[in-house]
């Protein structure tokens, strides 16, 4: 039994997504995440740790999900943060046929969570941030430097031809998944940095969110 239990451990510890999820603080995500009966509530901002969707927080979603399957609804609170991580949550989130909620704010990539949600609600005054994805230049040039051996870069110019095939397939995948959440397609605009804050009547129309007439607004 001893033998077994050290096993575990070690086949634990070697498992990359394991190990990164065991050197994180458990407090920390005890904070972010909250269960409350058939309500978990997930607060970026309620925690020691960095307060952003982070590393490990999908790997924690799973489990908590796996515990108790009786959770029906996400409540969201968050800025944004790591886009990988808010997209694996939502995939979960989908799998598990969760509603969302926001009581005041959801954005960047939060946004990509809430959406989805079956059925997708906010209280009054609840706020939905969103902005253009950007790419510095200085990082784009490290990029470049790290990635042109094994992409077969010669030149910039190769990087910008692969550059643009990538910005086409990223916002292929945006519009597909808006579609496929239920969301209109009009929203594309201000996803994409329009300065506009429309209230909940817009929103509703857009199909972002279902409920009640309270108010809220996107920007």
């Amino acid at each position: 039994m001893r033998r077994i239990l050290i096993s575990v451990i070690v086949i634990f510890m070697m498992h990359p997504a394991l190990a990164q999820v065991a050197e994180i603080d458990d407090e920390a995500f005890q904070q972010v995440f909250d269960r409350q009966g058939e309500t978990l509530i997930y607060n970026t901002e309620n925690t020691i740790g960095s307060k952003i969707i982070d590393w490990g927080h999908s790997e924690r979603l799973r489990i908590i999900l796996e515990a108790h399957k009786d959770i029906k609804l996400l409540k969201l609170h968050s800025a944004g943060g790591k886009l990988v991580e808010a997209i694996a949550m939502a995939e979960m989130i989908i799998d598990a046929g969760l509603d969302t909620h926001v009581d005041k704010q959801c954005n960047s990539s939060c946004l990509t969570m809430f959406l989805a949600g079956n059925k997708r609600t906010a209280s009054l005054g609840a706020k939905f941030g969103s902005h253009r994805a950007h790419w510095q230049a200085k990082t784009m040039e490290e990029y470049y430097e790290l990635h042109k051996d094994d992409r077969y870069w010669e030149t910039p110019f190769d990087f910008a031809s692969w550059l643009y095939e990538d910005v086409q397939r990223e916002v292929y995948e945006f519009i597909k998944y808006l579609t496929e959440r239920g969301v209109s397609a009009d929203i594309a605009p201000y996803e994409l940095g329009r300065e506009t804050c429309p209230m909940r009547p817009k929103l509703t129309a857009l199909k972002l969110i279902h409920g009640s007439s309270e108010h809220c607004q996107i920007c």
